[in-house]
């Protein structure tokens, strides 16, 4: 399927009596090489062969596609790679086929093999004995040494297109009464990469376990696939600069049974429909994005420059490589994230106006005071943002207390935990110190404390209410 120009090349070659006694072929995995290697080995040992094409029906054709046929022997190169085996090879290939007309060795994932074994296959393929066919398969072409190209006559596979394997997969489900939505289906041949292989090893992964009744959703709980309205809502929070938002919505992708790395990849693959989508429209080959999708990309292709997107893919991608390695996983993606924000933290907005109380205020000293640590508390957080977006996001959730001692006061509500912990480590309270030294012009330290609405029951905050006042501690929403 879909490597045209191969199978007519190779059919007509078997059917001319004018095949070679080496093959390369390469390409992505999944595309068929090794399945046209088989049907190589049929062709010339089929009793019924008609216009180079094997007949399936005969005994050779029969045992070679059950594995049980002598004369077609399959190394695999990746677990078979040393110069003893190579040389193992070399002994056999000189008896005469014992049970077809030709011998045919299938060598896959060549370029496996050492320097050694190469150089002692190089030989064999060379000058190889009558009725003995090589063929080599490789994903990786550029590793196999130029002298065993040079030997071979050599045929590239590509990948297959979305019409090819959607159009693969349509006819399998018709022919197993299988009702695959076109959703799922578009789904599946996405995420094939183009290996034909891959898609319907998916769908017969897929039957397994949700039937013959197959829908959008039973694919992507198989695959472990996140939704790309999610992913889009997600990307809205990291473009919005949205902290507790993003925390949040990666908590809840977490909680589903979501994987950290497969959420980061999916990530990955969002940014790179969403920067093509900015180059070249709705003519973008989407991976993740779908029609329902679209409306926000539309919105979204205008926040960003395309460097900005290019560097959120390159650090989403390097987290996903970390993200195999890591305990923390989902610390290390809430961290990721909010790094993500700070990317694109030089998006423009319009200014948000101020909004003002209705209620008047109990006395002029108390405004003046609320006045006062209001405009030294914007002052601080316009500092932090200035040198650490996700250190901003993390602090804006507090509230300044007041100043006492060259102590700091800030309190956090008691629902945020996290970003009250997560300002207490190293580097982001030496980002905020350095802001208020700056500020005061002298050192300064930072003390966070919880504070409930209406209980002050905590040593610290009972302290706050006697250097600074019960109105200063007072929690507004």
């Amino acid at each position: 399927m879909g490597q045209e120009q191969t199978v007519t090349a190779l059919r007509n070659a078997i059917k001319e009596g004018k095949l070679s006694h080496a093959y390369l072929f390469s390409g992505p995995r999944g595309t068929g090489k090794t399945s046209i290697a088989k049907i190589i080995a049929r062709a010339v040992n089929c009793e019924n062969a008609e216009n180079g094409e094997p007949c399936n029906r005969c005994s050779s054709c029969i045992d070679i596609n059950n594995g049980n046929f002598m004369d077609v022997i399959e190394i695999d190169a990746a677990s078979n790679r040393g110069i003893d085996e190579i040389r193992d090879l070399r002994e056999k290939v000189r008896i005469l086929p014992a049970q077809g007309k030709v011998k045919v060795y299938i060598i896959d994932e060549v370029h496996m093999l050492t320097t050694e074994a190469f150089n002692a296959l190089l030989k064999t393929i060379e000058e190889p004995p009558d009725r003995v066919i090589f063929i080599l398969a490789t994903t990786e072409a550029q590793k196999v040494p130029p002298t065993i190209h040079s030997r071979c006559q050599i045929y590239g596979f590509r990948r297959l297109t979305m019409k090819e394997i959607t159009g693969r997969l349509e006819e399998v489900a018709a022919s197993n009464d299988i009702n695959l939505d076109q959703d799922a289906r578009s789904l599946i041949a996405r995420r094939a990469n183009g290996g034909l292989r891959d898609a319907l090893s998916t769908l017969d992964q897929i039957i397994s376990y949700k039937g013959k009744n197959i829908s959008k959703k039973d694919v992507m709980d198989v695959l472990g696939l996140v939704d790309d309205v999610f992913l889009a809502s997600l990307m809205d929070a990291v473009f919005s600069q949205d902290a507790a938002l993003i925390i949040e919505l990666i908590g809840q992708a977490i909680s589903q049974g979501k994987e950290a790395p497969q959420l980061a990849r999916e990530t990955a693959l969002y940014l790179r429909d969403l920067l093509l989508y900015t180059i070249m429209g709705k003519d973008t080959d989407f991976r993740v994005a779908s029609n329902d999708s679209l409306v926000f990309l539309e919105k979204q292709k205008n926040k960003a420059e395309k460097e900005q997107i290019m560097e959120a893919l390159r650090k989403i991608m390097d987290v996903t490589d970390k993200l195999r390695f890591s305990e923390g996983q989902r610390f290390l993606l809430e961290i990721a994230f909010l790094e993500l924000s700070e990317i694109f933290s030089s998006e423009r907005k319009e200014p948000q106006k101020r909004k003002t109380s209705t209620k008047k205020p109990v006395n002029p000293e108390k405004a003046e005071k609320d006045d006062a640590r209001n405009i030294l508390w914007g002052k601080i957080l316009a500092g932090v943002k200035e040198k650490k977006i996700p250190t901003h996001a993390l602090l804006a959730q507090g509230k300044l207390l007041g100043v006492k001692d060259d102590i700091l006061y800030i309190g956090f509500k008691k629902n945020y935990k996290f970003h009250k912990e997560k300002m207490e480590e190293k580097p982001n309270r030496e980002i905020m110190e350095n802001v208020i030294r700056e500020l005061f012009q002298r050192e300064m330290e930072s003390q966070f404390i919880f504070v409930d609405d209406e209980q002050y029951n905590d040593i610290i905050v009972k302290k706050a209410i006697e250097y600074f006042g019960e109105d200063i501690v007072e929690i507004k929403d």
